[in-house]
């Protein structure tokens, strides 16, 4: 049974170093369907692929265990915003590797997904991670990127990048566990609203709650109504971990101009994550909840993957 981690101790030095380690290389171009050397000082490969779901070309990074996997598979941890994220959360699994299964935590694989920008689409995250809404014209975004996409971006991870790693690698497809941050996390929620067998556990971390009037939350309200009930009933409920920084919210005076820490207010992002979570609990759904001291929208990140790792591959 899975059990839900106490707050682990910040690597901040190993997270500062793996944070700026060049995970994608600009000047080498990776050959499509040929794994090679990831230019990053971790066990890493890369390979390009592109979608026919989204049209879209991305990076996949992936950092597998050498020890033999267990009869059922590797636990596996998807990542989104990969070019962030990936680094770190592949040094903090090799370092658990070494003295985790001691307290529970074992190798697993490690996944990023990292969008290649184009001059034509240089913000395809958003349109990605963000949900499909009957009315999108004022969803708090100032990208003046696409957005809505989020259905297709998922048909692309379940219908063509799952099945690929699946056919490649020793994977245990019922540990499979999503990560995603700030638009990554609002994604990580509408999957699980949506598809909520697509993963058996959910890392949310510092969710966009407050994209396009707080839309996820008509979607968390279909979810408690039609699909929970049943997931509930054949113990199939997945975990879900929410994750925010104390000061996402209430950001010190000289970490934002005034007009930034006012819409840094006005989004609720702590008040959000502790909502949710509570409204979610009251419903049967275990949810945790992890609100980082000191720490503000970015700096947060680096805890929520450490907590990641432990959480995708604990018992």
């Amino acid at each position: 049974m899975f059990h839900f981690p106490a707050r682990l101790p910040s690597i901040r030095l190993l997270a500062a170093l793996a944070a700026v380690t060049p995970v994608i290389a600009s000047s080498q171009t990776a050959s499509a369907g040929v794994w090679e050397p990831s230019p990053a000082f971790i066990e890493a490969r890369q390979r390009d692929i592109h979608s026919a779901s989204t049209g879209r070309d991305y990076r996949i990074c992936i950092s597998v265990p050498k020890t033999p996997p267990p009869a059922a598979g590797f636990p596996i941890l998807y990542l989104l915003d990969g070019d962030t994220a990936f680094a770190p959360a592949a040094l903090f699994a090799q370092q658990w590797r070494t003295n985790g299964p001691a307290i529970g935590i074992h190798p697993g694989i490690v996944v990023g997904i990292v969008h290649k920008k184009t001059d034509a689409d240089k913000n395809p995250r958003v349109s990605d991670f963000t949900p499909p809404a009957p009315d999108l014209s004022n969803t708090g975004d100032f990208s003046d990127a696409p957005q809505g996409g989020a259905d297709r971006f998922l048909d692309f991870i379940e219908n063509e990048l799952k099945p690929l790693l699946a056919s490649e690698l020793p994977i245990d497809a019922k540990r499979q566990t999503l990560f995603g941050h700030s638009y990554g996390g609002l994604f990580t929620l509408h999957v699980l609203f949506n598809r909520p067998t697509a993963f058996q556990r959910y890392v949310a971390a510092s969710p966009s709650v407050w994209w396009n009037n707080r839309h996820i939350l008509t979607e968390r309200d279909a979810f408690l109504r039609s699909s929970f009930p049943a997931l509930l009933k054949a113990s199939a409920v997945p975990a879900l971990v929410l994750s925010v920084g104390d000061l996402e919210q209430t950001p010190l005076p000289h970490h934002h101009q005034r007009k930034r820490a006012a819409m840094v207010s006005e989004r609720r992002q702590v008040d959000n994550a502790r909502e949710l979570a509570a409204s979610l609990n009251a419903a049967g759904l275990k949810t945790r909840l992890y609100v980082f001291e000191n720490e503000n929208h970015g700096s947060s990140r680096v805890p929520a993957i450490n907590h990641a790792i432990r959480i995708a591959f604990g018992e």
